[in-house]
């Protein structure tokens, strides 16, 4: 009885840390990217227009958190607070969930470390707080392995309705999440390999129920794998992603990951011997051989998809399988602590409560979970635009927003009920550039704002605000988002780095940096003054300019802008090429499409584009920008112009922290 208070108060202190850790706040910060693409997708007036519209045609997911968040809205509406509460809830099951799994597997001491170490990681934290699918994808996981155990591990009393239990854990992990789906069907083939002759029955009705009831949503699976994927926009995983992935689920803390050695080699070295000769050591190597399989096999086919068929490989997609690396790391405990052994258990104590205090000062104190940003934020842009509008006059700002989809800028709009006229842009968008030097060009406004989130936003558009609004009045930076306020002002100047023009009528010195076919020059046509370059097909590398790093930024670091005049009456499929290194030895390479400049022919067309040094760039290496006739084209160039200023400096993923 004294041991099973003991457990009972350990338990108990472990769940209300883990509440405390994702009730914290949790209400108190913009909805996120993800979370509000959900939102927008709950305005239809039927449910098979949601299942058709709002899950098969737009999203990636099953179609169980969607539905949920689609129901749940209805009752207690659209708040930080009433949203996220269900996924908070989760994330606290999945702690508990984790403890009871660990116990049966491993025993209490098992249970304690690993199920505190999800209390308090800030991995399985920052996703039990946002209202997407990866907290009730967790639990479900969870669940679906504890059902798995006590089914084919438990007693034969009321085998069938475990049987049942698991068929519909199994079931929500498939409606839930494609990984925790992928999951859910590694527990099921390992299940075959530990069957006994009673549990045979049982286990094929527990998949019978799964498939039945998952059966209506194949289609909808078939056509959502069907669209492609994110590849669009998330990178290939490297070769050390696993690597990368193990220390991000650690906080990336030097602290946990040598205190969480430190655990578990003691514990191999203490009770080992009586592990290894205990008649339940070959089940608990059964149990850690399980824990790395479904630790590794998620990883193993994401990454192998990824990077041979389309990335879809992130630390969050990799968030239900990650508890299963922390029961290997502590199932080097034994089940249970014999009398003679009280000493170690005191041990075991200290250590647990070392390891809490180490897990939360790394999480609060070093990762500052809740003052740092984590994902571009919508709320604050959208009261900035409103508070600049009303100060300096809606009729005096020209203002622009970028983001995926104009309904998500507009769901704080709505939400404070305020009407903010600005013009959208859709940062995936291929005309997205040479539009909004457009919008640039003729705009007439005293002011221009920019506000853009979730994006890596392009270079370009910062330097082609700067041409004709050079001073900023109003700047708020967040994590992959911010809004900021231009003017013009004649006392505003850049500090300039480098600006070169070539116009083709005379030459300078800094012209002797341009390399081109002189035999070109040509009077036929011209965007200004009377000579211009013409363009043949055999021209590979129309025009060539050479100069230094050192002599074109500043620092070591900041962009670089090229824009010049283009003619032409029939195809242009050319690239704007920047070539960095030394003449012999490694060298960086980078291009810009140019085609969707040119949305005319037979007329005159500019050309922007911006190119960021490559942080491995040395200042004596040689820099060549080159306009390459790809497509071997015929057109006419006039009005180059490189230029880099001091300000050019912009790193979107800069750590920032919660006003």
């Amino acid at each position: 009885m004294k041991r099973f208070s003991r457990e009972n108060i350990i338990f108990s202190a472990i769940i209300f840390i883990a509440s405390i850790m994702r009730f914290w706040n949790y209400w108190n910060w913009s909805f996120t990217h993800d979370e509000l693409g959900a939102f927008v997708r709950l305005n239809y007036s039927s449910f098979s227009e949601l299942i058709e519209l709002g899950v098969q045609n737009q999203d990636t997911h099953p179609a169980f958190t969607q539905l949920f968040i689609f129901a749940w809205a209805k009752l207690f509406g659209l708040s930080e607070a009433s949203i996220r509460l269900p996924f908070v809830l989760a994330g606290i099951g999945s702690v508990a969930v984790l403890f009871f799994l660990a116990k049966k597997w491993f025993g209490t001491t098992t249970a304690y470390f690993s199920s505190l170490s999800l209390a308090l990681l800030e991995f399985p934290i920052l996703y039990s707080q946002l209202a997407r699918p990866y907290s009730f994808g967790l639990f479900f996981s969870l669940l679906t392995a504890l059902c798995w155990t006590n089914l084919l591990f438990g007693t034969g009393r009321r085998i069938y309705l475990k049987a049942i239990c698991y068929g519909i854990a199994t079931v929500l992990c498939m409606l839930t999440h494609y990984f925790a789906f992928f999951l859910a069907l590694i527990v099921a083939l390992t299940g075959f390999f530990v069957l006994k002759k009673e549990t045979w029955k049982p286990y094929l009705l527990s998949g019978v129920i799964a498939i039945m009831i998952f059966l209506p949503h194949i289609s909808i699976s078939l056509h959502q794998f069907g669209m492609g994927g994110i590849g669009d926009w998330l990178a290939k995983p490297g070769k050390d992603f696993l690597w990368k992935h193990v220390l991000y689920s650690l906080n990336d803390s030097p602290i946990v990951v040598v205190a969480i050695a430190i655990v578990s080699v003691l514990s191999i070295l203490i009770y080992h011997l009586q592990i290894s000769f205990s008649p339940q050591g070959v089940l608990r190597t059964k149990f850690q051989a399980i824990c790395l399989v479904w630790f590794l096999l998620p990883f193993s086919a994401g990454y192998y998809y990824s990077v041979y068929v389309n990335p879809v490989l992130q630390h969050s997609t990799l968030l239900f399988s990650f508890p299963f690396l922390l029961l290997f790391f502590f199932s080097f405990f034994p089940k249970e602590i014999s009398a003679v052994q009280i000493q170690k258990n005191k041990f075991n104590n200290i250590e647990l409560g070392s390891w809490g205090v180490i897990l939360l000062f790394s999480t609060v104190i070093e990762k500052k979970l809740y003052k740092r940003e984590d994902f571009g934020i919508f709320e604050e842009i959208n009261l900035a635009a409103i508070k600049l509008q009303k100060k300096y006059g809606a009729e005096n700002i020209t203002t622009a927003l970028n983001t995926t989809s104009k309904d998500i800028f507009d769901f704080y709009f709505q939400k404070k009920n305020e009407s903010v006229s600005y013009t959208f842009y859709a940062g995936d968008d291929s005309t997205f550039t040479p539009n909004f030097l457009k919008q640039i060009d003729t705009c007439t406004t005293p002011y221009f704002l920019y506000g853009w989130s979730n994006f890596k936003n392009p270079f370009e558009i910062a330097e082609i605000i700067k041409r004709k609004y050079p001073c900023i009045i109003y700047d708020e930076r967040h994590f992959n988002s911010q809004v900021t306020l231009f003017t013009k002002n004649d006392s505003c100047k850049r500090d300039t780095i480098t600006y070169t023009y070539l116009g083709f009528e005379f030459l300078s010195p800094d012209n002797t940096k341009f390399g081109y076919d002189s035999t070109g020059i040509d009077t036929l046509t011209v965007h200004s003054g009377k000579l211009s370059l013409r363009v043949k097909p055999k021209n590979k590398f129309s025009i060539t300019y050479r100069t230094t790093v050192k002599r074109l930024f500043k620092d070591n670091a900041g962009c670089v802008n090229i824009s010049f005049w283009i003619y032409t009456e029939g195809e242009f499929n050319a690239q704007l090429v920047m070539d960095i290194g030394q003449p012999i030895g490694k060298r960086d390479w980078k291009a810009k499409l140019l085609p969707k400049f040119i949305e005319e022919k037979g007329q005159w067309q500019q050309v922007f584009a911006t190119f960021e040094l490559p942080a491995s760039a040395y200042p004596d290496d040689e820099v060549k920008i080159l306009l390459w006739n790809r497509g071997k084209n015929s057109f006419f160039l006039d009005d180059v112009v490189i230029s880099s200023f001091a300000d050019s400096k912009y790193d979107p993923y800069a750590p920032s922290f919660r006003k």
